[in-house]
């Protein structure tokens, strides 16, 4: 028994960084309970006894997975959860329905991580999350290279467990656009889904946008959900509220649409007459080219282009919804090749400007 520090400072020097994470995460719902307990009911609950007690008893061999599964069935849960793709829709998402009644019974969840691109496989095994990682670090443009390093490996652990431990009884709504990175998420999304009985719901944004806002003198082609305006989502689920969620068949159909697409050799994913397509990653290269190609007649010979302003120009003419690290990565490669001549230093596309090489 933890009976003063020192056995307390044994024991957790002897567990796992995620027997640790798990503890942490039990300690986070224990005072959640005790918190809403005191607010709503008003009733007094010694808190520091709950907490002693579990760090009392940690030198004893018990289940973490247990423990937590006891927590999280005491922690109320939502009736819905939303699931976005980036952090921009997410935004949009939770204002537009932020004027809606009974907040509390809905949650908000982004998956952040552009499955467009790098390397995939079996993401739930963790040597193929690491070769994805490591993958797209190597690749990261240097300033931004260290921050992704320390915290994006976790979050895509993190994302597996959060994913898989949703209650059967909440519905899940996916909110995704026609374009790459959203739809192969959507895909990895439904086959980390794939075992649990929730009710799931799509909402296709781009389609959606179309149908109910275009007018025969206004039409708008919506790359991705973080275009959206916060009214129109909320409008759009006004009108799929009452929808049907996936049948089995439709659930099936796209997990196993992730399984073919996880084991394709194409490192750049991009779509192609509605259809995710895997491509080698240097596809984009001759677009690149071709917009350094029109944007330097408007310099004066010789002169360097700023790489955010290339970066922007092909992103912008794009009717795809491309990455600008993944351009600004495409850049520096060019630049590798012999293609383009760089000035200044490649810590970020800012940083540093392009011309074309000198034959």
């Amino acid at each position: 028994m933890n009976d003063n520090i020192y056995a307390f400072s044994r024991t957790i020097n002897r567990m796992s960084e995620d027997e640790l994470r798990s503890v942490l995460r039990v300690l986070y719902m224990k005072s959640a309970q005790v918190v809403k307990r005191q607010e709503e009911q008003g009733e007094k609950v010694d808190f520091a006894e709950a907490v002693q007690s579990l760090f009392r008893n940690m030198d004893i061999p018990f289940d973490l997975g247990r423990l937590e599964q006891q927590a999280l069935s005491e922690v109320d849960k939502p009736n819905e959860i939303h699931i976005t793709f980036g952090e921009s829709p997410l935004s949009s998402l939770k204002m537009g329905m932020s004027t809606l009644p009974d907040q509390e019974k809905r949650s908000f969840f982004s998956i952040d991580d552009n499955y467009a691109v790098g390397p995939l496989g079996d993401l739930t095994r963790r040597a193929d999350l690491q070769r994805r990682h490591l993958w797209l670090t190597e690749r990261m443009c240097l300033n931004d290279r260290e921050a992704y390093g320390m915290h994006e490996l976790e979050s895509l652990f993190e994302l597996n467990a959060t994913i898989q431990s949703i209650d059967s009884k909440t519905s899940i709504i996916i909110w995704y656009a026609n374009n790459a990175r959203e739809k192969t998420g959507l895909l990895y999304a439904m086959y980390l889904l794939r075992n649990t009985e929730s009710p799931i719901y799509l909402i296709e944004t781009s389609g959606l946008y179309k149908q109910l806002f275009d007018r025969p003198d206004v039409q708008y082609d919506v790359l991705h959900t973080g275009e959206i305006l916060p009214e129109k989502l909320l409008a759009m689920w006004h009108v799929c509220s009452e929808q049907e969620p996936l049948s089995k068949g439709e659930r099936r159909q796209l997990e196993q649409d992730w399984l073919e697409l996880s084991v394709q050799p194409g490192l750049l994913r991009m779509m192609e007459n509605g259809v995710i397509r895997s491509l080698t990653e240097d596809a984009l290269d001759e677009y690149i080219m071709q917009k350094v190609r029109e944007l330097t007649p408007n310099w004066e010979p010789g002169k360097y282009i700023r790489a955010a302003r290339i970066v922007g120009e092909v992103i912008g003419t794009s009717s795809q919804h491309i990455s600008d690290a993944f351009v600004e990565y495409r850049l520096r490669q060019l630049v590798l090749q012999g293609q383009l001549e760089m000035d200044g230093k490649p810590l970020a596309m800012r940083y540093y400007s392009i011309r074309l090489a000198e034959r």
